[in-house]
């Protein structure tokens, strides 16, 4: 099990450094136990050799910000909400790769949105990773393992 956490950590680091074009620091791996509290994130199911979610909680000013980098305009409203599910898409299907690459079968589910007050319970543990970008702005990436 300690190998499968190295490896998802590891595919993390490798796959938000690919699909975010801003240069970031990474924080050391922690591990918490539930409940998760998230104002604003997305949240993606992974099954196969690995069972769990992965949520990407930022604020939605740091989503925007990454947005506008990304496609050189400003993003907010529904196109937000879109564009915040889709990079959660790009961010685990590029773990997934990763993962696949380590001999390790992942599958993903569609992303969900969470927004406001969402308290997340139901998991055994889970892996934290807190990836720094410039302006103080935190991407905090959690692995919720339900083996």
């Amino acid at each position: 099990m300690n190998e499968i956490i190295r490896e998802v950590y590891n595919g993390t680091i490798v796959a938000v450094k690919k699909i975010i074009p801003i240069d970031p620091t990474v924080g050391a791996p922690q591990l918490i136990k539930p409940p998760l509290k998230v104002t604003y994130g997305v949240m993606i199911g992974f099954t196969g050799n690995i069972k769990g979610e992965l949520i990407l909680q930022s604020s939605a000013e740091f989503f925007s910000a990454v947005g506008e980098k990304m496609f050189g305009m400003p993003i907010s409203g529904e196109m937000l909400e879109s564009f915040s599910g889709e990079l959660g898409n790009m961010i685990a299907g590029s773990l997934s790769t990763y993962l696949a690459e380590q001999e390790l079968t992942t599958d993903i589910t569609h992303p969900t949105l969470l927004q406001g007050d969402a308290t997340l319970s139901g998991f055994k543990r889970a892996l934290l990773v807190e990836v720094n970008y410039p302006d103080d702005q935190v991407l905090s990436v959690y692995l919720l393992l339900n083996q």
